[in-house]
C-alpha cells in the first residue's frame, strides 16, 4: 500500500486549494476581461493584500480514496518551500516535500529518502503556488492567465480562466460570477508521476469556503476523473492555520514529524 499513500501524498500537494485537450476555446461572450474576473475573485476571497500577507500555511486535511482512508500534514512557506506526512492514526507511513537540499520523498518512518523525480518536483512547486498565491500574482510569477470562454453547468454560467503556467502545466478555473469563487477546475495531470505517469483529465469541485488569516478557502473538495464520472479521491480540512512560527513547521526532511492530533 506504501505506493498508494505516495500517490495520495502527490495529489494533496499539488492540488490542495478544464481539462487541457478541452478543444478550441469558445467564442468569448461580452462581459469581463479575464483581468476583471480574477480582480473581482481576489476581492471576493479577502483581498490582494490579505492573500500577500500569507508568510506559510498549514493544513491537516482527511482524504478518502476507494482504497483507504489516512490523516495528512501539509505544510508549505513562500518561499517555495513544502513538505506533506501522510498518516495511518499516529503512524507516519509517507511524507514528500521540498527543502534547501531540493524534492525528496520518505516511505516510512525508517527508510531512506528518495530524491523525486522532475515532474513530481514541479508538482509538489505547484501545490505551494495554489495554496499560498492568489491569481493576482500569475504574471509577476511568470504564468499566463486568459478569459478561455463561459461555461453552463449545473445552472452556473461560470467564467472560465485559462491558466498557463511557466513550466507548461495548464488549469482551469471556473468562477461563479454570484459568488466569484473558483468552485471548480480542471486539468489533466498525473495522478503520482513516480508511480504511474498516465496522465488523465479530472475535475475538482470545491465547497465548505471557510475565512482563515483573512482568506476564504474551501476546506471540501471532490475530484472526479472526467473519463469515467467515478470519484477519485475526496478531502476534508480538519484545520487549516497560517503565519505559523516557522521553528513549528518541521519542513525539512530531516526534521521531526508531528502527528496529527
Amino acid at each position: 500500500m506504501r505506493d498508494g499513500y505516495g500517490r495520495v501524498a502527490f495529489a494533496m500537494a499539488a492540488a490542495f486549494l478544464m481539462a487541457t485537450g478541452c478543444g478550441e476555446a469558445p467564442e468569448t461572450e461580452p462581459g469581463l476581461t479575464a483581468d476583471e474576473v480574477i480582480a473581482r475573485h481576489v476581492e471576493a476571497v479577502g483581498g490582494a493584500d490579505a492573500i500577500d500577507a500569507l508568510e506559510n500555511i498549514r493544513i491537516r486535511p482527511e482524504v478518502i480514496e476507494p482504497e483507504f482512508t489516512i490523516v495528512g500534514d501539509y505544510r508549505a512557506t513562500r518561499n517555495g518551500r513544502m513538505r506533506v506526512d501522510i498518516y495511518i492514526g499516529s503512524e507516519r507511513v509517507f511524507s514528500e516535500g521540498i527543502d534547501a537540499d531540493g524534492g525528496w520523498q520518505q516511505a516510512g518512518t525508517d527508510a531512506e529518502f528518495v530524491e523525486t523525480t522532475p515532474i513530481a518536483r514541479a508538482a509538489l512547486a505547484h501545490g505551494v503556488e495554489f495554496n499560498l498565491f492568489g491569481l493576482h500574482d500569475l504574471e509577476a510569477r511568470g504564468h499566463r492567465a486568459s478569459l478561455f470562454g463561459r461555461e453552463d453547468i449545473d445552472g452556473v454560467n461560470y467564467y472560465v480562466i485559462h491558466l498557463a503556467m511557466e513550466d507548461g502545466f495548464e488549469r482551469y478555473f471556473f468562477v461563479n460570477p454570484d459568488s466569484w469563487m473558483v468552485e471548480r477546475y480542471r486539468e489533466t495531470s498525473a495522478l503520482h508521476p513516480d508511480i504511474d505517469d498516465e496522465e488523465r483529465p479530472a475535475e475538482t469541485i470545491q465547497s465548505n469556503f471557510q475565512e482563515v488569516c483573512g482568506v476564504v478557502r474551501p476546506f471540501d473538495t471532490q475530484k472526479i476523473d472526467r473519463e469515467t464520472g467515478e470519484e477519485i479521491q475526496r478531502t476534508r480540512a480538519l484545520s487549516v492555520d497560517c503565519n505559523l512560527d516557522p521553528d513549528v513547521l518541521n519542513i525539512g526532511r530531516n526534521e521531526p514529524a508531528t502527528p496529527p492530533s
